[in-house]
């Protein structure tokens, strides 16, 4: 189905190392429509709103979740289940962004934005939900150790159970499956693309780190992955890579890659990344895969060029 990319792809072995001292304000985009901000009615907070005091000397330890994982068949519902999470005000008040950041990534429930019919909102919510996550989105280099830690992860292939994120400050306890963990970063990140957190050398690492995830999803010979399932999800990123970044984009290239990324544009848009087109003879929705083929071949083509 996606011809434009060989599945025999290798994988490349390293990741660019990112330094997050100096951090320079985002350079500002031209004719870039920011596409969550229809959510933002939906929350009673704002996304990525930076406090204007630096971080660079906390070093307190993260959180791991085992009160949760110890307690969580004892919660009288969803809403205690999420409290059991919550960050103490003297951890959030200590630990570095480089261990809230990875806090952030094995939160126990950030898999639940793939729950909503519109992944945005659903993201959104739940980085309302979780303190750690807000606190995260209010440190200058919050969006810098998200960055940093997607260059870091990779999609396992088969017979791997889990890929194992070393912390700096403790063992964490294994919860869950690898691959909702993925799929939640990737969306914070999206976030973070959307409000602007990224500087042009910020840019090419993730033009760069993108790539490396879409190679590493084709590059898996049992076919563990499927394009509904986690194949998709490098893509999606990618697309809004493109779209906010890529100024040399075509009106009609900008416009394949909103249809394949927001709802709101396109009513055939089963979930982001999923574009769907009616099959008359079988009188049924299915995956449009010449969109698909259309819109990874612009993504392709735009990381290359980004990460330059």
């Amino acid at each position: 189905m996606l011809t434009m990319v060989a599945a025999t792809m290798i994988v490349a072995t390293g990741c660019p190392e990112i330094d997050p001292d100096p951090e320079p304000e985002p350079e500002p985009e031209i004719d870039y429509t920011q596409l969550l901000s229809q959510y933002e009615s939906l929350i009673d907070y704002k996304p990525w709103q930076v406090r204007p005091v630096s971080d660079a000397n906390l070093t307190g330890p993260g959180g791991n979740f085992r009160y949760w994982w110890e307690h969580r068949t004892e919660a009288n519902g969803a809403a205690e289940l999420w409290a059991m999470c919550s960050l103490s005000d003297e951890q959030l008040a200590t630990m570095s962004t480089r261990n809230l950041a990875r806090t952030v990534y094995l939160y126990p429930y950030g898999f639940e934005f793939t729950a909503f019919k519109n992944e945005y909102n659903g993201i959104l919510l739940e980085m309302g939900r979780f303190n750690g996550t807000r606190e995260l989105m209010q440190r200058r280099s919050g969006a810098t150790e998200l960055l940093r830690l997607y260059t870091e992860v990779r999609y396992p292939h088969s017979g791997e159970l889990s890929y194992y994120i070393p912390l700096d400050y403790t063992e964490y306890l294994d919860e869950g499956s690898f691959l909702p963990r993925i799929h939640y970063l990737t969306f914070l990140i999206i976030t973070a693309i959307d409000y602007g957190c990224f500087t042009s050398d910020e840019v090419r690492i993730l033009a760069g780190a993108v790539e490396e995830k879409i190679k590493d999803v084709l590059s898996d010979t049992y076919e563990t992955y499927s394009w509904v399932g986690s194949v998709r999800f490098p893509y999606v990123l990618g697309a809004w890579t493109a779209f906010r970044y890529d100024l040399t984009l075509s009106d009609e290239q900008r416009n394949i890659l909103r249809k394949f990324i927001d709802p709101m544009f396109n009513p055939s848009l089963y979930s982001t990344g999923v574009p769907l087109i009616l099959d008359q003879e079988k009188n049924a929705w299915v995956l449009d895969t010449i969109m698909v083929s259309d819109a990874s071949k612009i993504i392709i083509d735009s990381l290359a060029r980004l990460k330059r």
